[in-house]
């Protein structure tokens, strides 16, 4: 089911919380397309933040996204990766830390936190899967199963992992929230939280570098695919579609047969 029909039937229920007016996500991504390859789906809303404007990049349109090896095709609504995945800018479309660039101008760089929100449901077979951050063409910070594990975690790039206690079974869908908090020096993952937990995330490492995160990457390793829905990058725990309510979980973890099932 897709986050607009989620939202509707949160907001009919009465269980939508009250959300700051200026929250506004820097992007969400429902994959919306017709099935095929996502290189260059341009579609969702958002995706051309402008954190500065120093670089006198010309106006934004929204990035696109941009093949990240393996296979990354858009399958019934949602994405589904396999050996690798695809990479989206905050801001686009022009790339590149070199200025004039959309991507640099959209960038987080060593203040302020960026939180990103997706689906998650892995298939038997597959090793690895997650959310990076990244900054520009290097991979940063790594959430969701590293490779070798069964269980969530954190992976900073060549340098550890802090993981949870929090199994992931093949075929649940799991709603997944990481954030790179500069600010507290901090990394901060949450399985399936609800909107009173953001004291209280399942997974902690502390992360005193302060490179840029100008992109998020979905991508998947092992000879099972991994599905992927409802993404959203934003600034804030409060931004919109980033944390369900409580009851509304339920509507998570059905696995992706039956998520394809709604969609038919």
């Amino acid at each position: 089911m897709k986050r607009e029909i989620r939202l509707a039937a949160w907001a009919a229920a009465g269980v939508l919380m009250s959300l700051p007016a200026a929250a506004v996500p820097v992007g969400s991504d429902s994959f919306n397309y017709p099935d095929g390859p996502i290189a260059d789906r341009a579609g969702g809303t958002g995706w051309a933040a402008e954190r500065t404007n120093e670089d006198g990049a010309p106006p934004s349109a929204p990035s696109d996204w941009d093949p990240a090896g393996g296979t990354a095709n858009v399958v019934g609504g949602a994405l589904v990766t396999s050996g690798g995945g695809a990479r989206r800018e905050f801001n686009g479309p022009s790339e590149g830390v070199t200025a004039p660039s959309n991507e640099r101008e959209g960038a987080f760089r060593g203040a302020g936190s960026v939180f990103f929100g997706f689906d998650m449901t892995r298939q038997a077979g597959a090793d690895w899967s997650g959310a990076s951050s990244f900054d520009f063409g290097a991979e940063r910070i790594f959430y969701g199963v590293p490779s070798g594990q069964s269980f969530f975690g954190i992976e900073e790039s060549g340098v550890g992992r802090s993981m949870t206690t929090i199994e992931a079974v093949a075929g649940q869908t799991y709603r997944v929230v990481a954030e790179l908090d500069f600010d507290a020096d901090q990394l901060n993952l949450w399985v399936n939280p609800t909107a009173g937990d953001e004291l209280t995330p399942d997974a902690t490492r502390a992360y005193t570098n302060s490179n840029w995160s100008s992109a998020v990457r979905l991508a998947s390793g092992g000879t099972g695919p991994t599905a992927w829905d409802n993404l959203v990058v934003a600034t804030d725990w409060n931004d919109p579609g980033l944390v369900p309510e409580p009851g509304s979980l339920a509507l998570l973890g059905v696995g992706a047969l039956g998520l394809l099932w709604r969609r038919r």
